[in-house]
């Protein structure tokens, strides 16, 4: 009878640190102590002048971190760089129609373009332009740096090589697009060897070569004729590199020759997420259709996903088992990779069109929402001790690196 009740009591025990949230452990007084994953706001900040009341616009420039500022840029009117401890602001330089794309940065010299059709140099600490290039016409993705030189491509399908010391105009590559409708994004040139890869909106992404912009070869992949743009950044995986169409390809491509590896069926303008650690066989793709998806590596066939009830998702970010991405009409989401389930999330009210950037030093997460604010959120787990099923007592965050 004895051990029929402790056996009785051992299983009642499990099944409750089974199904508890997060991880679990028995407290000493016979609780159950469960954690659970929760975002927590540390600031929020307001980059515009003044609430914008015109028509929407794309707020989706990722902040960027350094290990006293926070740099961030809104759709509205210009860029600010706050102080990361405290949030306040530094200094703000005013541009017309705002900094979508995002920053460059170089010891303590910031590269953007901005919706005015200028690209420039600014100092760091202060705000202070060092130069200016007009560029004539908007710029919607950061400059790519590499050593002395400059490369951005702008909303005209132009690509422009430049000295990063004077903004000196050292080359320039004119897709000439002309007679198609496009997506309103660009590509970021991204540096492989010698060459620069970069999509444009007539479907096809190129190789140019690196020091003075002559085509190398050309890969069509849009295969529609409307919104056929390559908007998506390459991102490199050795030798070859992932890219795709805003209507309906995903490919993997030889970075020497533009040789077809493999295609897959699916669509999006940002770029694909290299697993790492456990995952490194897959690759996370944010889709126009509004999913995220899971696919191999070494085929392109899709494993797993993720459906969003509305709009669509930004480009994901992994950290160990964590898989981190916010919806244009939803929240922010945090997704435990073994089981593709939500375990955290936060709402902003409105959605969120900035990939977030995550800091898994500090185990914290910055993106600006669709009304332009910047918000600084701590990632951490919650103890909760559960002693009747309708009491919880809750105890302090636990930081953690994910």
């Amino acid at each position: 009878m004895k051990n029929s009740f402790l056996s009785r009591a051992r299983l009642l025990i499990a099944s409750v640190v089974v199904f508890g949230t997060g991880c679990s452990t028995l407290g000493l007084d016979g609780a159950t102590s469960h954690r659970e994953l929760v975002l927590e706001p540390r600031l929020v900040r307001e980059t515009a002048k003044e609430s914008f009341l015109g028509y929407r616009r794309l707020n989706r420039m990722s902040p960027l971190l350094t290990e006293r500022f926070v740099v961030q840029g809104n759709a509205v009117d210009g860029l600010s760089v706050f102080q990361r401890d405290t949030g306040k602001k530094v200094w703000k330089l005013e541009i017309e129609n705002g900094v979508e794309g995002g920053v460059e940065l170089s010891g303590e010299t910031l590269y953007f373009g901005g919706g005015d059709g200028l690209l420039r140099a600014v100092n760091l600490a202060d705000g202070k332009v060092l130069w200016t290039t007009p560029t004539r016409a908007e710029l919607l993705a950061p400059p790519t740096l590499e050593n002395s030189n400059l490369y951005v491509q702008t909303g005209a399908d132009v690509i422009y090589g430049l000295e990063a010391a004077t903004g000196k105009l050292l080359w320039t590559y004119n897709r000439q697009v002309t007679g198609n409708l496009s997506v309103r994004s660009s590509s970021r040139p991204v540096i492989a060897g010698e060459s620069l890869l970069v999509g444009f909106s007539d479907g096809y992404v190129v190789s140019l070569r690196k020091r003075d912009g002559v085509l190398q070869w050309e890969r069509k992949l849009g295969r529609g004729n409307r919104f056929r743009d390559v908007d998506t950044t390459a991102v490199i995986d050795g030798d070859k590199t992932y890219v795709a169409s805003f209507d309906g390809t995903l490919a993997c491509i030889r970075i020497a020759t533009g040789d077809l590896l493999w295609q897959a069926d699916l669509s999006g303008y940002l770029p694909v997420t290299l697993g790492t650690g456990a995952f490194s066989d897959r690759l996370y793709f944010s889709t126009v259709d509004g999913r995220v998806v899971e696919l191999d590596r070494s085929t392109g066939k899709e494993t797993r996903s993720v459906r969003l009830s509305a709009g669509i998702a930004t480009q994901p970010v992994q950290s160990q088992n964590l898989l981190i991405f916010a919806e244009s009409e939803g929240a922010v989401r945090v997704l435990d990779l073994e089981r593709l389930n939500t375990i955290a999330q936060y709402q902003t009210g409105i959605g969120v069109l900035s990939t977030p950037t995550y800091d898994k030093k500090q185990s914290e997460l910055w993106f600006v929402s669709s009304t332009a604010h910047l918000y600084g959120m701590k990632m951490a787990f919650r103890r909760i001790a559960e002693r009747y099923p309708w009491k919880q007592m809750t105890s302090e965050l636990e930081s953690e690196s994910f």
